[in-house]
């Protein structure tokens, strides 16, 4: 690393340090104000990654929304961001008491459990939809599951380390990206896995598959493996509702297809993983990161394809399998 990357590195992990203490030193109603500005005002600053929430608002709704609706949607956007990220510094003084009172509303939890009594693991997909790592942390510590999650080594290893730790306290397994073996083992030991699959990343082999009609690059490694150990998807999600508790939506289970064309599984299989991402973030779209570059990576030739990427194996040494934890 360039002594002037290690600089930059370094500011930044001192101005998150600073902003978690802030955080952490105000009552719950105020950090979350403190946030919401913070949000607010990254907004403004960063118009660049705002600009990018503008279009890909544009490009998943097109004229059905109006310019206003799609600028106030990508504000809230950074906003909600903010917001779910002080929580989830909070909660690191939280009981589990105190993390299941923040869950007020569960709707549709009779489709995991159906999934998850069958005993072959449960690939939960999710996004980066409300506040996924507190939606994680309360199936661990509050529902009891035995949990693994998959994730990404972060640029620094310091916040590399705040994220394994939160994980970590809840009971949580986490899986780096490059470990499918470890997630091959995970479901047949009749866990879940928890996956975010709404990311476009060049280390993460996949298919191209629509995604609000487009074709978007669709991590495919989990599902590869879910498909071999016969394990159900579930997709969910964690919303925070006007009174700032939370609600947890899942969704109806699906199997993967398991038949001679194993391609065609797969891409099948995310298909029907983008459409549930795509019911879970109309829910409420101002709670998506579409601050990401999601349509970023183009198919080399035609939609539902994987578009020249490799296949992900079930159980390939090396090979990411996950995605980012940004």
């Amino acid at each position: 690393m360039s002594s002037g990357k290690k600089i930059k590195n370094d500011i930044i992990y001192g101005l998150i340090r600073v902003v978690m203490s802030i955080i952490e030193s105000l009552p719950r109603d105020m950090a979350l104000k403190f946030a919401g500005v913070l949000g607010e005002m990254a907004a403004i600053i960063d118009s660049k990654e705002r600009h990018l929430a503008e279009q890909n608002l544009r490009r998943a709704y097109g004229n059905a929304w109006s310019d206003e609706k799609i600028e106030m949607v990508a504000r809230e956007c950074f906003v909600q961001i903010a917001r779910n990220a002080a929580d989830v510094i909070r909660s690191q003084h939280w009981d589990e008491s105190e993390l299941a009172d923040m869950v007020q509303e569960v709707i549709g939890m009779e489709h995991f459990d159906a999934a998850y009594t069958r005993g072959r693991g449960v690939v939960g997909v999710t996004g980066h939809i409300g506040n996924f790592e507190l939606l994680a942390a309360w199936f661990s510590a509050v529902k009891k599951v035995r949990l693994s999650a998959i994730g990404r080594k972060l640029y620094d290893e310091r916040l590399d380390e705040l994220v394994v730790e939160h994980r970590e306290r809840w009971g949580l397994e986490n899986i780096p990206s490059d470990s499918p073996k470890r997630v091959l083992e995970a479901l047949r030991n009749g866990r879940m896995l928890g996956v975010l699959m709404d990311l476009d990343s060049s280390r993460v082999a996949g298919y191209f598959v629509p995604f609000f009609g487009q074709p978007a690059k669709t991590a495919a490694g989990a599902i590869a493996i879910g498909r071999r150990t016969g394990s159900a998807v579930v997709p969910m999600a964690l919303y925070r509702r006007p009174d700032d508790y939370y609600k947890i939506v899942v969704l109806p289970s699906f199997d993967i297809p398991c038949t001679d064309n194993k391609d065609d599984d797969i891409i099948s299989a995310l298909g029907q993983c983008n459409r549930a991402l795509e019911e879970l973030i109309n829910i409420d779209p101002t709670q998506w990161a579409w601050i990401h570059n999601r349509w970023k990576s183009k198919p080399s030739s035609g939609p539902n394809i994987n578009g020249g990427l490799p296949v992900v194996g079930p159980a390939t040494d090396g090979e990411e399998i996950g995605l980012s934890n940004a």
